[in-house]
């Protein structure tokens, strides 16, 4: 007898305006960060200061989603460690600079800033992408100080190792990063809803205080763009076509690595939540590690630095548009249609694994 595919009906929560119109915001963001560039770029350089500010802000109403039971829960399946190690440090960083052989080997800078955005992944901006697309937060934070311990370690090697040269990497600002993008998120985020699930109950906390944080979460993320864009606006202006031509590397990485990722993950039994996490993780890339190990070690070649700062000017609409797609085909490819249906997912494979 073989179960039914189970559609689970889940009421989901109300989108404000800022959500529902997140495509435009995002692009309202890129032009005016590059306008600015060009035509008051003191702008972006006073603000830089506040781009760590918009990160944190950007990853704390994630974190107020989390119960630390589920984190410890998630800390137990090794499977979605051992994937996303495989491929952020086993695979990644040569794909990358293969994928720049291919396109880029006639811009050395180029290829060099695309090799930056390789090496390391994503510690920051991995969870706004699992939480629009709904994976699995508490795994995902566990893969993230997987990623934010493990690239301390990796990343110089791998710059040594496929550009052929020795740098030196800030480990100080790969420490700040880790505090500011994962430490002091995730204890503000536990305290803040540990007090307000105490002070205000959870009907409150889900109904009042998530919405709103949700917006906080997109608004920082809109703002932190304008700034960022801000601050190399003048030359990407000038020189349009360093965006075609970072754009076509990129975009291949980012859809094969995601949806490689993702297949592999239903082929050993995830569910979508596990999944799409999974993939994001092994997908998002490090970019401000990229801009800061640009801007340093690569001075002399200030093109180079250029290039990563295009990075996330590529990456947020592919991103936005991998979220999209991720949700669109949940249902095609794991036969669920909400996110944290997993335990009835694991209940149907369980039963056909023991039908005769």
């Amino acid at each position: 007898m073989t179960v039914p595919a189970i559609a689970i009906p889940q009421k989901q929560p109300k989108l404000g305006l800022v959500s529902k119109l997140l495509p435009l915001w995002i692009m309202l963001a890129m032009v005016i960060g590059l306008l600015l560039g060009k035509y008051l770029p003191q702008v972006g350089k006073a603000l830089q200061p506040g781009i760590p500010i918009g990160l944190f802000i950007m990853i704390y109403p994630a974190m107020t989603k989390l119960k630390l039971g589920e984190v410890r829960s998630a800390v137990k399946d090794w499977k979605p460690a051992a994937i996303v190690i495989f491929f952020n440090y086993a695979f990644n960083p040569f794909l990358l600079y293969l994928i720049g052989w291919v396109f880029l080997r006639n811009y050395p800078d180029l290829w060099t800033g695309l090799v930056l955005l390789g090496v390391a992944p994503c510690i920051a901006m991995v969870l706004v992408w699992t939480d629009l697309a709904r994976g699995n937060a508490p795994l995902g934070i566990v893969l993230m100080a997987w990623n934010s311990l493990i690239q301390i370690v990796t990343t110089p090697f791998f710059i040594w190792l496929i550009l052929g040269a020795h740098v030196t990497v800030d480990i100080k600002l790969v420490a700040q990063s880790v505090l500011l993008y994962l430490g002091l998120p995730l204890l503000t985020g536990v305290l803040s809803r540990k007090w307000m699930l105490k002070k205000k109950g959870e009907e409150w906390f889900i109904k009042k205080a998530l919405p709103i944080l949700d917006d906080v979460q997109l608004v920082a993320l809109i703002l932190t763009l304008v700034v960022m864009f801000a601050l190399q606006g003048d030359v990407i202006l000038q020189h349009p076509e360093l965006i075609y031509l970072m754009a076509v590397p990129l975009i291949l990485f980012f859809f094969l690595l995601f949806f490689s990722v993702l297949m592999l993950s239903r082929k050993v039994g995830f569910c979508y939540t596990d999944s799409a996490t999974t993939a994001f993780h092994c997908t998002g890339r490090n970019f401000e590690l990229a801009i800061a190990i640009a801007l340093t070690a690569f001075a002399s070649t200030p093109m180079v630095g250029v290039s990563t700062v295009i990075g996330p000017l590529i990456e947020v609409p592919l991103m936005l548009t991998i979220v999209y797609l991720a949700k669109k085909f949940e249902w095609k490819l794991f036969r669920t249609n909400t996110a944290g249906s997993c335990g009835i997912q694991e209940l149907r494979t369980s039963n056909e694994q023991t039908q005769p």
